[in-house]
């Protein structure tokens, strides 16, 4: 799809009967850049593809020559490429496909967020690492500032408090956590007062796993911090209580308990 992008610029500049020099002044560039570009040697940023589809009045996939099915098969496509290079570890490989997926798709939530986590994956010398997520959290305050979804914002908020942490802005990495909501605000915990009959059950259903993970995770902080077992034990108890049949998430939860 790139690949059109150049064409297409040409295309609509001369359909519009203008110069490159005018386009490029209205940019506030070199008309050798938009030259390149029609050559399709380079490419635009991505601030600049609204700015290019509003001077020629056009929204931003027709300048990127995207219908809407193939746009829906292409977006398809970068995401179960990303999840195959995932799966076998190819981390450096996602960081490319998703640079260039937002060429595509600017400001994408899920994209987003597979760039910031492949970019927490890769491997290299701690500078390294470190430039690493601190691009990812570039990239994660995009989501957070951007992204309509409150559910995204929300994980990305709670994801961000981490990377903060494993570069060493522990200052940071607490004020970004004071801002979650507590756990009684959660979505589960109104939403079950509204539903009835079988959604309300559902709703109270999904909620008993990070119902479960929040336990655990503080029965453990606690038994760590006083020294008692005694909370971990009180954690396997609430497990077998909750859950008559245990899935893989939930086993191992419970098998983290005696290490």
């Amino acid at each position: 799809m790139v690949l059109s992008l150049g064409a297409n610029i040409k295309r609509f500049r001369l359909e519009r009967g203008l110069t490159q020099e005018e386009v490029a002044n209205h940019l506030g560039i070199s008309f050798q850049s938009i030259s390149k570009w029609e050559r399709g040697e380079s490419y635009p940023d991505i601030e600049l593809l609204p700015v290019l589809s509003n001077y020629f009045g056009v929204n931003v996939d027709e300048l990127l020559g995207v219908s809407e099915p193939s746009k829906k098969e292409k977006y398809d496509d970068i995401n179960n490429r990303w999840k195959l290079n995932n799966k076998s570890g190819q981390h450096n490989e996602n960081v490319c496909l998703m640079r260039e997926a937002l060429r595509l798709f600017p400001n994408d939530a899920l994209l987003l967020v597979q760039l910031s986590t492949s970019l927490e994956k890769l491997d290299g010398t701690p500078k390294e690492k470190e430039n690493y997520l601190r691009e990812s959290i570039a990239v994660q305050e995009q989501i957070i500032n951007y992204c309509p979804d409150c559910e995204v914002r929300g994980a990305t908020l709670y994801n961000i408090c981490f990377a903060y942490w494993q570069i060493g802005e522990k200052e940071k990495a607490i004020e970004q956590a004071k801002k979650l909501p507590n756990l009684y605000k959660a979505r589960e915990n109104a939403l079950v007062h509204f539903l009835e009959g079988e959604e309300k059950r559902e709703i109270s259903k999904e909620a008993l796993t990070p119902l479960a993970w929040g336990i655990v995770h503080h029965l453990n902080s606690l038994s760590d911090t006083e020294n008692n077992p005694v909370y971990r034990k009180k954690a396997k108890q609430i497990i077998d209580i909750l859950f008559d049949e245990k899935d893989e998430f939930i086993s191992k939860m419970y098998e983290s308990l005696d290490e």
